[in-house]
């Protein structure tokens, strides 16, 4: 009888194995899968077609596609776990961070709403959230909040002026009031330098400190107006990096306190 039991399974077991050995099978997020080798029902082999990556699953989970590959991009076509991670690690400060970071480069709508973002790219590391957690965790300032209780933000263009790349060596974290000293929209009109506009026959600057706008004076030349402003703005950004330097990066700090405000910032 054992006998007979014995050799029922090895014949179940045979035909299983003709069944998916070699055989594709779809997963409903990470793309086709290709069965390498059938053990039993829980432990089959599977290489994932796009990536490469191979696993040990259930042949349920297979069948039912809820199988998964970490190296997938499933987030705005590019971005990849690298791990495997629970349903709690995505409401962590450095998941949100990353994936609203893809959103921003990647994402064709927000793109569309602020052209900012039009020539930025983010790294190959930073495409993956398991290296860019692990970086997150040794950077001066991640979790860490603001006196409004606010997360530091994640900035691309502090430690390299213009930066438009999401990279290990040039992100870092600040208090969103420095991540907006840098936030030049409005502080132009019409074809005027940055912090100036035109007014009459005269130039007016401003610029602005704790979101609100602080007017500096009419002048007779544009050159005049802008200089007045860099003036302010640089003795400005200096102020704000004395008030947080016990919180931010060192380099950050010496980023700002060298900080030279152009015509075309």
């Amino acid at each position: 009888i054992y006998f007979s039991a014995e050799v029922n399974m090895d014949k179940r077991n045979l035909k299983a194995k003709l069944n998916y050995e070699g055989k594709l099978f779809k997963s409903n997020t990470c793309g086709d899968v290709i069965v390498l080798k059938y053990e039993s029902s829980k432990n089959v082999l599977v290489r994932f077609v796009e990536t490469g990556y191979t696993t040990t699953v259930s042949a349920g989970n297979l069948v039912s596609g809820g199988v998964k590959d970490p190296f997938y991009p499933t987030v705005c076509g590019v971005g990849f776990l690298g791990g495997k991670f629970t349903k709690q690690n995505f409401k962590e400060t450095s998941y949100v961070c990353w994936s609203s970071m893809l959103y921003r480069v990647f994402h064709t709508r927000t793109k569309e709403n602020r052209p900012t973002y039009q020539d930025c790219s983010v790294s190959d590391r930073f495409k993956c959230f398991a290296d860019f957690k692990f970086w997150c965790v040794g950077q001066v300032g991640y979790d860490s909040y603001d006196d409004k209780g606010k997360p530091f933000a994640l900035d691309k263009d502090i430690l390299v002026k213009g930066n438009k790349i999401y990279s290990a060596d040039t992100c870092c974290f600040v208090p969103r009031e420095i991540n907006s000293l840098f936030n030049t929209h409005g502080n132009a009109s019409g074809d005027c330098s940055l912090g100036v506009c035109k007014k009459g026959s005269k130039f007016q600057s401003s610029i602005s400190k704790c979101g609100e706008r602080v007017f500096l004076g009419s002048f007779l030349t544009e050159q005049e107006a802008f200089q007045a402003y860099k003036t302010s703005k640089e003795r400005y950004i200096k102020d704000v990096a004395n008030k947080w330097k016990d919180q931010i990066d060192i380099r950050v700090y010496e980023a700002l306190m060298n900080w030279e405000v152009g015509v075309d910032d």
